[in-house]
């Protein structure tokens, strides 16, 4: 996603959903279009429920049916929903490669994982959906990508999730366990999109 959209979906909400992305405050609080300034945000529990949703995809770079797929998925599983849910979506390979400080962003993630830069436990995944699980080991692959070795240089384990580990002298990030309740990092009530598929 290129920057200018991510700006647009930034005041869209009102909020910094991407990290990254260079916004000043005045701005921020103006919603996008030639009356932004007027508008008012939704207030109807509806319009939560359905402002929380679109904000997950955005951050995760999702598309409705494969959100929805994940949902289900969480839905069947033994743990609470909303916990099931956000396991889910952070244990996917682009997001992992992301928060593993490998990327600067999940769309660099997802490029870099099609591009076949990243390989798990040694092979290489061209899948940024694919789901890791305790023990799987990220490294990139042996590649002359100047992208992957401006990244290699700046590795670091300094702000980590506490569910992976990284061996910065071989350059192997690895999954401690899968991460609990507490680990799991939001800027989203995932509460009011578990209420919205309910519906």
């Amino acid at each position: 996603m290129y920057s200018r959209k991510k700006v647009k979906i930034c005041r869209k909400f009102g909020e910094r959903i991407f990290p990254e992305v260079k916004i000043t405050d005045e701005r921020l609080a103006k919603a996008p279009g030639v009356h932004g300034a007027k508008r008012r945000r939704s207030a109807s529990e509806f319009g939560k429920q359905l402002q929380e949703k679109q904000k997950v995809k955005y951050v995760y770079g999702l598309r409705e049916k494969q959100f929805r797929r994940f949902y289900e998925k969480a839905l069947a599983d033994a743990e609470p929903t909303p916990t099931a849910l956000l396991r889910i979506l952070e244990t996917r390979l682009d997001n992992v490669v992301y928060r593993a400080n490998m990327a600067y962003t999940r769309d660099q993630a997802r490029q870099m994982i099609s591009h076949g830069h990243i390989l798990v436990n040694g092979k290489k995944v061209t899948i940024p959906s694919f789901m890791v699980k305790t023990g799987d080991q990220i490294t990139y692959s042996a590649t002359k990508s100047k992208l992957v070795a401006e990244y290699k240089d700046k590795l670091k384990d300094s702000d980590l999730p506490s569910w992976l580990t990284l061996d910065k002298k071989n350059q192997i990030v690895e999954v401690a366990h899968t991460p609990g309740v507490e680990e799991l990092s939001q800027n989203f009530d995932i509460a009011l999109v578990i209420q919205y598929y309910s519906r």
